[in-house]
């Protein structure tokens, strides 16, 4: 039988440049699109968004940035009009400031 090391013995004919390159095409073909939300998707958002300021409900949200997505479940503490941003409070009770651009989705829990 033969042993093979696959991949392994390539590694060293490529440059280090080449494989930096290698890697770097692998994470960006992995990346995501913005979605693009219609009307309602925003004021269902915003409705959630207020409801979790004022009784304290749990959300999950779920926000896009450079092309990847990211969830948290949170609740909202502040809704800054002036930055574009909400302050959130994630489930370890650490606070988040995030751009309203940024969020693609609410869900309550």
């Amino acid at each position: 039988m033969i042993r093979d090391r696959g991949t392994k013995k390539w590694v060293a004919f490529m440059m280090p440049e080449h494989i930096q390159s290698l890697k770097k095409m692998m994470h960006d073909s992995q990346k995501q699109p913005r979605p693009i939300l219609d009307e309602l998707q925003i004021e269902e958002m915003e409705r959630l968004l207020q409801q979790s300021l004022m009784q304290g409900t749990l959300l999950e949200v779920t926000t896009w940035k450079s092309g990847f997505f990211t969830k948290k479940v949170c609740q909202v503490i502040k809704i800054d009009v002036a930055t574009k941003s909400i302050v959130l409070l994630d489930e370890f009770n650490s606070k988040a400031r995030i751009p309203f651009f940024n969020i693609t989705s609410v869900i309550e829990l």
